[in-house]
């Protein structure tokens, strides 16, 4: 029950932030899901909760399910705090220069939350790579992922496209682990 329910909000995400991508361009920073948070606010809210929703109930199941160590629970959920403020920040403050400070706050908590999710959904996949040739294509690809969305970040500022397309992924690769993994084999266990 709690797979197909993680599994349920997962798609609900996916199909949200795909309908939220379209009121923007897809290619330019006028089309940043931040900047459609302006002109439809409570949307983009729905739209950060049920992200948030999705990714981290992915995350503790996922760590509870195959990392043992308490060291790596310890670090996973004040990481998860931190990266919810970073949220919070984002959902509160608008985009925009014109908005002074707000936009300072935004930014810095929409860093927050990206940089932290993507080192902790990287760090599930790294610490079992060596479980199953599955966790180490997606080491691979999320790591390759990561680096592109970050050169093309440096390189195209922010829009929809290079925003969504981490989350998309692990909205899609946490919950096909978790329907396809059935071993409750630890990888702390084998280091």
């Amino acid at each position: 029950m709690k797979k197909f329910l993680i599994c349920l909000i997962s798609t609900c995400a996916i199909a949200y932030t795909v309908w939220f991508m379209h009121f923007g361009e897809l290619t330019t920073i006028e089309g940043a899901l931040s900047k459609s948070g302006i002109v439809h606010p409570v949307y983009f809210t729905i739209w950060g909760i049920l992200t948030f929703t999705a990714l981290y109930s992915n995350v503790f199941s996922l760590y509870s399910k195959h990392v043992r160590k308490y060291r790596w629970k310890r670090l996973v959920i004040p990481l998860s705090a931190v990266a919810a403020i970073g949220m919070m920040l984002t959902l509160a403050c608008r985009f925009g220069k014109e908005f002074g400070f707000e936009y300072y706050l935004h930014c810095a908590g929409s860093l927050a939350f990206s940089i932290i999710t993507s080192v902790i959904v990287f760090t599930y996949y790294l610490l079992n790579c060596k479980r199953h040739w599955i966790y180490s294509a997606a080491t691979i690809v999320i790591g390759l992922l990561l680096i592109t969305d970050l050169v093309f970040l440096i390189i195209c500022k922010q829009n929809a496209l290079i925003e969504a397309v981490p989350i998309l992924f692990a909205l899609i690769a946490m919950p096909l682990t978790l329907i396809i993994d059935k071993e409750k084999d630890y990888a702390s266990q084998k280091s």
